[in-house]
C-alpha cells in the first residue's frame, strides 16, 4: 500500500515534521494522535493515546503486510524463527532482516503469509524441546537459544523479547530444572527477574545467571566459552529466591546478595568519555562549536573511527538538528567525508508537539547507540528555565529510555552569560542539567583558542585542553592541556617583546609590558632561559635584580621572526565562527640556520 493510499483512509490529516499526524480511527479521537512516517521500505504509525498497532490497523481494515513498500531497497530476510506447537505444528514464525528489525507472521492456510499474529496461540520457542528435556535454559532471544543449541542444549525463549513474558508460558516449565541467562543489561536483567518471579515456586529448581564479561550468550561464546564451561557456570549459580518487596513498591535485595552479582563492565561508546545508556551535555556559548563537536561524534560512532583520539564503538546514530536547515546539515557532514553508508538519521525541523515522549517511543523502537538532541530546549519545551523541578522532570524520562535501551542521549545546550568557576554550573539556567547527566561537556573559546573540559560521573575528567581542528578533513582532535599553552602563548609574547629592546629589561619590566598573570610570566620566564632563547644576568637581589635579554644565538627559528613570503600565508584569516580551532597557525620551522641566516640578511 502506498502512504498516499494510507492517508486517504485518516481523517484530519496534517503534516509535521517528517511525518504526519491524524486521527486514530482505533478510538474516539478528537485531537489528532496517530503519528504516520516513512521509515526505510516501510510506514510506521504509532497512536500516542495508547492504542495497539494491531487495533489501528484492524480499524482501517489492512494488514501489516500493507504497511512494507513493493521491492523495500535492500531489506532482506536473514533469519526465520519457528514457533510451534506441543505436536511440532508452526504456529508463527518470528523472522529478523536486514537491516535490523523484527516481524511477526502466520501462516495463511494457502502457502503464503499474513503479517500479524491476530488470535494467535503465543507459545515458547522451541516448544517440543521443552516438553521432553528435564533441564532447560531461558534466554532473552532466540539467536541465543540456537547458540545453546549448537552446545547441545536445550533453551527457549518467549517471543518479542524483553518484558514480554506471559504467565501461561511457565505451564510447560513446571517441575523442570531452569536456569536463566540474563542480558547484561538493565531489560535483560528485569526480564530475567520477571520470569524467575513467575515460575519460582513451579519448577524443581531455579537458578538466573549473567555471564562475565559479555552481554548474552552468543557473545560470550563467541569469546571462546565452550559447552564445558557454561555448565560448570551453571552448576555454581547460587539458587534464585525471590527479593523482598514492600507494599509500596519497593523491591529491596539484601546486600549480601548485591556483593555476590558478578561485576558488569562500563560499556562506552566513547571510550572513558561517553557511557552507553547514559546521558550526557555539551555545552557552549553561541558560535563556539557544539553542533560541530556533536557532528564529528555521530560520523566517528557511525563508523566505529576514534574520536578526540577514543574508541569508540560502532552502531546507528539519531541527529535531531531542531534549529537549522537540511541544507546546512548536509553540507556539513558531506564537508566531514560522510558519503551517505554511515547509518545516521537526521530529523532537521521542528521538534513534534509530543516532543521527548515520541523520542522516547523512538528509541524504544530503533534502540540506536547515539542520539543527539540539538538543542535540548528546542525539545524539551521547558517554560521558566531556571526551575529545577520543571528541568528535572523533562530529563528524567530521557534518562530512563536512555537506560532502558542502551542508547547514549546527548544534548546540546547554551552556557550562561557568565564565566562560571567550576563547569558543573556552566548550563544556562537551572544546575538540574550538570546534576542529572553522567557527562558534562564544557566547550569554551578565547582570542587564542578553543578549549574542552569534561566533568564525569563514570571515567576520569578531561582538564581544560585545546581543541584543534584539522580545516581540511574538518576533525577534531585533543591538542594540550590549556595551562601548558597559555605558557607557551606568555612565552612566545616575551620573546617578542625582548626581541624588540635593545637593553635587557627586569621582571618587572616584563610584566609591565606583557599580559597575563605574574605567576604565568615568572613561570614563563624561566622556562625561556632553560631552552636557551633568552639570556639572563644580574643575581636577582636588590640593587642587582635579574635582566633578561633576547639571545639570538638560541634557537634556529623563533616563531613571529621572519618575514611573511609571497602567495604564502595571507592575511586574511579563515572565519572560525563556527568550528573548533585555535587561532594561532604556526609556520614550519626553518633549517638549523635559518635563524642566523636571517637576521645576517637585515630580517631580523
Amino acid at each position: 500500500m502506498t502512504l498516499e493510499t494510507l492517508l486517504s483512509k485518516l481523517c484530519k490529516v496534517r503534516r509535521e515534521g517528517v511525518g504526519w499526524k491524524a486521527l486514530c480511527p482505533a478510538h474516539a479521537d478528537k485531537n489528532p494522535s496517530l503519528s504516520i512516517r516513512q521509515g526505510e521500505g516501510k510506514t510506521l504509525i504509532h497512536c500516542h493515546a495508547g492504542c495497539p498497532t494491531e487495533a489501528v490497523l484492524a480499524a482501517l481494515g489492512i494488514e501489516t503486510r500493507d504497511l512494507f513498500e513493493e521491492g523495500s531497497g535492500g531489506r532482506r530476510i536473514v533469519d526465520e524463527h519457528d514457533y510451534c506447537d506441543e505436536k511440532g505444528e508452526l504456529l508463527y514464525q518470528v523472522v529478523r532482516f536486514d537491516p535490523k528489525d523484527f516481524r511477526q507472521r502466520r501462516p495463511d492456510g494457502n502457502g503464503g503469509w499474513i503479517w500479524n499474529l491476530n488470535g494467535t496461540r503465543r507459545v515458547l520457542y522451541r516448544l517440543p524441546d521443552i516438553i521432553a528435556a528435564r533441564s532447560v535454559i531461558v534466554c532473552e532471544g532466540e539467536k541465543d537459544c540456537e547458540t545453546a543449541r549448537a552446545l547441545g542444549l536445550v533453551a527457549t525463549c518467549n517471543p518479542h523479547g524483553a518484558g514480554k513474558w506471559r504467565p501461561e508460558y511457565a505451564d510447560p516449565l513446571n517441575g523442570k530444572r531452569v536456569c536463566i541467562i540474563a542480558d547484561a543489561d538493565e531489560p535483560g536483567r528485569k526480564h530475567a527477574q520477571d520470569i524467575a518471579t513467575c515460575l519460582f515456586g513451579k519448577v524443581n529448581a531455579l537458578r538466573v545467571l549473567e555471564l562475565q564479561g559479555a552481554k548474552d550468550l552468543t557473545e560470550w561464546v563467541s569469546r571462546g566459552g565452550t559447552r564445558e564451561a557454561l555448565l560448570q557456570l551453571l552448576r555454581g549459580a547460587t539458587e534464585w529466591k525471590p527479593t523482598l518487596q514492600s507494599t509500596f513498591g519497593f523491591t529491596l535485595s539484601h546486600l549480601s546478595e548485591l556483593l555476590t552479582r558478578p561485576d558488569i563492565p562500563v560499556e562506552y561508546i566513547v571510550e572513558n568519555l561517553l557511557v552507553s545508556g547514559t546521558v550526557s551535555c555539551v555545552v557552549a556559548k553561541p558560535k563556539v562549536g557544539k553542533s560541530t563537536f556533536a557532528r564529528n561524534l555521530c560520523l566517528a560512532v557511525s563508523r566505529g573511527d576514534r574520536f578526540l583520539g577514543f574508541e569508540t564503538k560502532q552502531g546507528e546514530c539519531i541527529y535531531l538538528a531542531l534549529e537549522e536547515r537540511e541544507e546546512d546539515l548536509k553540507n556539513d557532514f558531506r564537508a566531514m567525508g560522510a558519503d551517505g553508508r554511515e547509518p545516521i538519521y537526521i530529523h532537521a525541523a521542528a521538534a513534534p508537539a509530543e516532543g521527548i515522549a515520541g523520542l522516547c517511543d523512538l528509541v524504544r523502537e530503533r534502540r540506536p547507540i547515539l542520539v543527539v538532541i540539538d538543542p535540548l530546549f528546542r525539545l524539551a519545551r521547558i517554560r521558566d528555565e531556571k526551575a529545577y523541578a520543571e528541568t528535572y522532570a523533562a530529563l528524567g524520562p530521557l534518562i530512563d529510555v536512555a537506560r532502558e535501551a542502551g542508547t547514549h542521549v546527548m544534548l546540546t545546550h547554551h552556557a550562561g552569560k557568565s564565566a562560571k568557576a567550576d563547569a558543573i554550573d556552566a548550563p544556562l539556567g537551572s544546575t538540574a542539567i550538570g546534576g542529572a547527566v553522567c557527562t558534562l561537556v564544557h566547550l569554551k573559546r578565547s582570542e587564542t583558542m578553543r578549549t574542552i573540559q569534561t566533568v564525569q560521573r563514570i571515567g576520569l575528567d578531561i582538564p581544560e585542553t585545546v581543541l584543534q581542528f584539522d580545516v581540511e578533513s574538518r576533525s577534531l582532535f585533543l591538542g594540550e592541556e590549556k595551562t601548558a599553552a597559555d605558557l607557551q602563548a606568555i612565552g612566545e609574547t616575551i620573546l617578542e617583546f625582548l626581541r624588540g629592546t635593545d637593553e635587557p629589561k627586569t621582571e618587572n619590566e616584563i610584566d609591565g609590558a606583557v599580559e597575563g598573570k605574574t605567576g604565568q610570566k615568572r613561570k614563563a620566564l624561566r622556562g625561556l632561559v632553560t631552552q636557551g632563547r633568552i639570556s639572563r644576568e644580574g643575581v636577582g637581589r636588590k640593587g642587582d635584580p635579574y635582566k633578561y635579554r633576547f639571545s639570538f644565538s638560541c634557537s634556529p627559528y623563533i616563531p613571529g621572526t621572519r618575514e611573511q613570503e609571497t602567495g604564502k600565508w595571507p592575511d586574511t584569516r579563515i572565519n572560525t565562527g563556527d568550528i573548533l580551532v585555535p587561532d594561532i597557525v604556526a609556520e614550519p620551522r626553518g633549517g638549523a640556520d635559518s635563524g642566523e641566516q636571517a637576521f645576517w640578511e637585515g630580517k631580523l
